[in-house]
């Protein structure tokens, strides 16, 4: 075993590297998510600025490569490796804090802040290969087979990286605890270029492996000791969570002068609640008692569809306030729902209403536009609150979903989507486009401001309800479309570039 393990030691170099490499870009997205969303666009920033952090590294390694010794200058790189992802979760929230509060523009943040904290480490992670191949290269005969076996291990890496970061590591263990640990792995692997340790080495190697153990420790019991604290109503208090979709926080602040407590997922302020135990199932957000235009339906409305519960504000309410009605809420992250039962005191409703017997509350874990195709029940109305940050779920906007959701509806049922946008000018793309596709599937149309006191012209919230019925409504914004107003559909659904973001992240929905 020792001597295949010395024989194919850059092999498993290789391998190891690419598989860190996958894992620090899909780690990045996540540290900076809670201060720019989870957008295609922070995703262009992370892959474009370490894809050309790695191919720097690829021409400087290949510099470097052709210098002596190699062994020697591998080593160092990976040592230094090491101490830089190290340094990514000492300082991240300092510094995004100031890099997102300066900076409104997402791209521009998003960019410095990725370079900042990602792109020495990836250039020193591509200074790798070439240093292999040059030391794996013993005869110009050989030198397509090793560069194929070389780039064909590295790629398996990278795949399994991939797989194992994004299926296991960020949903069970945190970004922020796997940066500590790919910095102990990356110095554990410096010292298997050379076994054979002398005293300087196991200095080092002792100092950095102390500092991010105790760095892991400490961070890991104080996100323990915040999560008490945030349950126990401090103030002061945040704790996070990597889930399988999105990166959360969770903090109690005030909110028009009440003490509430947020849910943050990917910059959007997507959820709260009141802290007094009395107003727990009350509405804290005005947007949200706009659902109940639903009851504006002739028919009875009594099974009700939420898509995207968050911290289930909405669905406490609708239970608490309207006895023997039903709702089925669709969540997409199963880590979310929990976190509603432990800090959204969506696990006292279950028991203060006996939900568990009467089953009038049905919590689904799926993916909103998978449930809706292959969903054969029939609902009175159907709610849409599912967002990513500030955006909506892009796959829930398209005629094809529009499709799906009037299909699940009893006749003149009704649906009701919020959404986020002016009413007129460039800031209005997006509703433009969205009602427009509604009313190629839908009779009626109608739009309800829920912040009356903002212009026409500035974002705001403001409830969208289509329906094949004809309904009483005592407002109704008259919203005039081009006849070359954009349809949405699954081929061509540009969310983002007709949704401008919030210049005040995490404003409140």
């Amino acid at each position: 075993m020792k001597k295949v393990l010395i024989k194919y030691k850059f092999e498993i170099i290789i391998f190891i590297i690419e598989a860190i490499c996958m894992t620090l870009e899909l780690v990045a997205s996540r540290v900076l998510s809670p201060y720019f969303g989870n957008s295609n666009i922070v995703w262009t920033s992370v892959i474009g600025i370490i894809l050309l952090s790695s191919s720097l590294g690829n021409y400087f390694g290949g510099i470097i490569a052709d210098k002596e010794n190699n062994e020697k200058n591998l080593k160092r790189i990976i040592k230094l490796s090491s101490i830089f992802v190290l340094v990514i979760p000492i300082f991240q929230q300092i510094f995004l804090q100031v890099v997102s509060t300066l900076i409104t523009n997402i791209k521009i943040g998003a960019i410095i802040s990725t370079i900042t904290l990602f792109f020495a480490p990836s250039l020193l992670l591509g200074l790798i290969i070439p240093i292999v191949l040059k030391i794996k290269i013993k005869d110009l005969k050989d030198t397509g087979k090793t560069t194929g076996r070389v780039y064909a291990i590295s790629t398996i890496g990278g795949i399994s990286g991939t797989f194992l970061s994004g299926f296991v590591l960020i949903p069970n263990f945190g970004s922020v605890e796997i940066l500590f640990v790919l910095s102990i792995i990356l110095l554990i692997l410096s010292l298997f270029i050379y076994p054979k340790l002398d005293k300087t080495t196991i200095i080092y190697f002792a100092t950095i492996l102390v500092i991010d153990i105790v760095l892991f420790t400490v961070y890991f019991s104080s996100n323990k000791s915040n999560g008490d604290k945030v349950l126990q109503g401090d103030m002061n208090a945040i704790v996070s969570y990597d889930t399988q979709y999105g990166r959360v926080l969770i903090s109690n602040k005030l909110y028009n002068n009440e003490r509430v407590r947020i849910l943050n997922i990917d910059s959007g302020f997507e959820s709260a609640t009141y802290l007094d135990e009395d107003k727990v199932n009350e509405l804290v957000f005005e947007y949200t008692k706009f659902y109940d235009l639903m009851f504006k339906s002739k028919n009875e409305v009594d099974d009700v569809l939420l898509i995207g519960g968050a911290g289930y504000s909405y669905p406490k309410y609708y239970i608490s306030h309207y006895p023997e009605k039903k709702m089925d809420v669709v969540e997409i992250d199963g880590e979310i729902t929990n976190i509603a039962k432990k800090y959204f005191y969506l696990d006292k409703l279950i028991e203060d209403y006996n939900l568990n017997e009467n089953k009038r509350l049905n919590l689904i874990n799926e993916d909103g536009r998978t449930y809706l195709n292959r969903n054969t029940k029939k609902y009175d109305a159907i709610l849409n609150d599912a967002f990513s940050g500030e955006n909506p779920a892009k796959t829930l906007t398209t005629i094809e979903t529009i499709n799906s959701i009037k299909a699940s509806l009893n006749p003149d049922g009704v649906y009701l989507t919020n959404i986020i946008s002016a009413l007129e000018g460039d800031k209005s793309k997006f509703i433009r486009a969205e009602v427009n596709t509604l009313k190629k599937v839908f009779k009626n149309v109608y739009i309800v401001r829920c912040q009356k006191d903002l212009k026409h012209d500035e974002k705001q919230n403001l409830m969208v309800i289509a329906t094949d019925a004809d309904l009483e409504m005592d407002e109704n914004y008259d919203l005039k479309l081009d006849f070359d107003e954009i349809v949405l559909t699954d081929n061509y659904c540009p969310v983002e570039a007709l949704t401008e973001y919030v210049n005040n992240l995490g404003k409140f929905h």
